[in-house]
């Protein structure tokens, strides 16, 4: 190989990698004809139109990431997930600061199925489907090959855990729609958030921190006291001596009232969704039943709620807006410059656009982030 060449094979290598170690693969070619091709999160080769201007919707929660984006203009069909609000009990944010959404035609006449019918009546310059799997692959190119629409396949990652993935979907989405800069916005603005939470911890044993407890968290429905989300990310990015880690799945578990007495947390999370469980939920039970009054938590009144974080799907922003809360209870020093109700506002107003917090502790009772009184359950 000639010796002027070696160098810029090397370098050309080292830029490569560079630019997969930032997560910037391409995923997107020209294709003539005003059209590009990108891969999708399923590996899918996709046709789309280089100038997008409409998008359908299909999969759960599907629109929370094109709000996001600041392209909730372009939506003109959702699934029945998105297809319906109720401004005095709904968790979304993002369907808070846009219910305009949920006037729009449906897609399809169950969750996450495409109508072919319904598509080519609304005539969508692309879909957008939130699916995984070899079965979302499937439905998306049959949808494809009876409409002529091009489905792109997205998939709503943790941006806490799956940092990559997340960003991948994101700028993705950002490429279908137009939005690359508001993409690297968004992936930048939760990279931040993460690393912030990270650092602001404290290097301590974790002998020496207080065992903690979340309980009633939601999953595909309300629940009370014993329901817990085992990498609740308020507890593992601030290294939380939480017991629960790697009990059940990874979003929800059902822990055995004995294992709370046994672990007898210091401080108890209540996720307030369990306000609509049956018999009131962990609140009341947490006032009611005899086998938990002698809980150190209970007895030393450090009882603390948070805001729901999951309706269709994980909502990320109010998933990080807990966590923040959650530091401020933990370590008061590392987090006494955040007023939790503020930050919460500030990381609605840069991800759906509008201060939601008010209105979603009014959803909740009004009882969000605050120190619990049982006496007044």
């Amino acid at each position: 190989m000639n010796k002027k060449i070696i160098p810029l094979f090397f370098a050309g290598l080292c830029v490569l990698a560079l630019c997969t170690c930032a997560g910037c693969v391409a995923n997107e070619t020209e294709s003539g004809d005003d059209t590009i091709t990108i891969i999708d999160d399923l590996g899918r080769e996709v046709v789309i139109p280089a100038d997008v201007k409409t998008v359908a919707l299909s999969g759960s929660g599907s629109a929370r990431y094109v709000v996001y984006l600041q392209a909730e203009d372009m939506i003109i069909g959702v699934d029945t997930t998105d297809n319906s609000t109720n401004s005095n009990t709904e968790a979304r944010a993002y369907m808070l600061a846009h219910p305009e959404i949920a006037t729009l035609s449906l897609l399809g006449a169950n969750k996450a199925i495409i109508s072919a019918e319904l598509a080519l009546g609304l005539a969508p310059d692309v879909i957008l489907y939130s699916t995984e799997g070899a079965e979302g692959a499937a439905a998306a190119d049959e949808a494809t090959e009876q409409t002529g629409i091009p489905v792109v396949c997205f998939n709503q990652y943790d941006p806490a855990y799956e940092f990559d993935q997340f960003a991948f979907n994101i700028r993705l989405l950002g490429t279908v729609l137009g939005k690359e800069q508001r993409a690297e916005d968004v992936v930048n603005f939760f990279g931040d958030m993460r690393d912030d939470l990270i650092q602001r911890t404290p290097d301590m044993a974790m002998t020496e921190k207080p065992v903690v407890y979340i309980g009633g968290v939601s999953n595909r429905g309300t629940h009370g006291m014993t329901s817990t989300k085992p990498e609740f990310i308020g507890f593992t990015l601030l290294s939380a001596n939480q017991k629960a880690t790697g009990i059940g799945d990874t979003d929800s578990a059902n822990i055995a009232k004995e294992k709370i007495l046994e672990w007898n947390p210091d401080i108890i999370f209540v996720d307030l969704g369990t306000l609509n469980a049956a018999g009131g939920g962990a609140l009341v039970e947490l006032k009611t039943d005899s086998s938990y009054q002698g809980m150190t938590a209970v007895l030393n009144g450090e009882i603390y709620t948070v805001m729901p974080d999951t309706s269709c799907k994980a909502n990320h922003e109010t998933s990080f807006a807990n966590a923040y809360f959650v530091g401020t209870i933990l370590y008061p020093e590392q987090f006494k410059d955040i007023d939790a109700k503020l930050k919460a506002d500030e990381i609605y107003t840069f991800l759906v656009g509008e201060p939601v917090f008010n209105q979603l502790n009014k959803n909740t009772g009004s009882l969000a982030y605050q120190k619990v009184d049982l006496s007044t359950i």
